[in-house]
C-alpha cells in the first residue's frame, strides 16, 4: 500500500524513543522506510552519546568543579550589586527623611544676606570698588606733587 502522508512530530518522536509504530506505518511502505530511517538515526545518536558519556568518575568531578568555578564569580558580583543598590536606596530614604531642602534654603538665605551687605557697603563708599586702585594712585601722585612743591619752597 502506497501513501503520500509523511511522519508527523509525534511519530518521529516515537521513532527516536524506540516505541513501536502504529498500524499506518506498518501498512505503508514509504512510512515504514522513513520510520526505520528515523529509528536507525535515533539508535546511532543514542549509541554515540552513551559512548561519549562513558567517562571515569574523576572526569565528571572535574567538570563539576570547573562549572562551579565559572559560575562562582557571577554569584558574588550579583550579591555585591544587590547590596550596593539596597545601600543607595537606604541612603536616599534617610536623606529624604532628614529633609535636605531646609539646608538648601538656609544657604540661600545666607547668600541673600551676604549680597545685601555687599550692596549696602558699596552704597556707603565714596568711590566704586573698581576705581579704588585709581584713587590710591591719584592720592600718591598728589602727595608726591605736594612734597615737590614744599621742597621748591624751601
Amino acid at each position: 500500500m502506497e501513501c503520500t502522508h509523511q511522519l508527523n512530530e509525534a511519530e518521529i518522536t516515537d521513532a527516536l524513543s524506540g516505541k513501536l509504530a502504529d498500524e499506518r506505518v506498518a501498512n505503508c511502505d514509504s512510512c515504514a522506510a522513513e520510520f526505520a530511517a528515523w529509528r536507525e538515526l535515533g539508535g546511532r545518536l543514542r549509541g554515540e552519546l552513551e559512548s561519549r558519556a562513558d567517562m571515569p568518575g574523576y572526569f565528571w568531578t572535574r567538570q563539576q568543579a570547573r562549572i562551579r568555578e565559572h559560575l562562582a564569580p557571577r554569584a558574588t558580583s550579583l550579591r555585591w550589586a544587590a547590596a550596593a543598590i539596597v545601600a543607595l536606596i537606604l541612603l536616599a530614604f534617610g536623606l529624604i527623611q532628614q529633609g535636605v531642602t531646609p539646608a538648601v534654603q538656609v544657604a540661600q538665605v545666607d547668600s541673600d544676606d551676604a549680597l545685601l551687605q555687599d550692596i549696602h557697603a558699596s552704597l556707603q563708599r565714596e568711590v566704586p570698588a573698581a576705581l579704588a586702585p585709581a584713587v590710591v594712585l591719584v592720592e600718591e601722585v598728589a602727595s608726591a606733587s605736594n612734597q615737590a612743591q614744599q621742597v621748591k619752597e624751601n
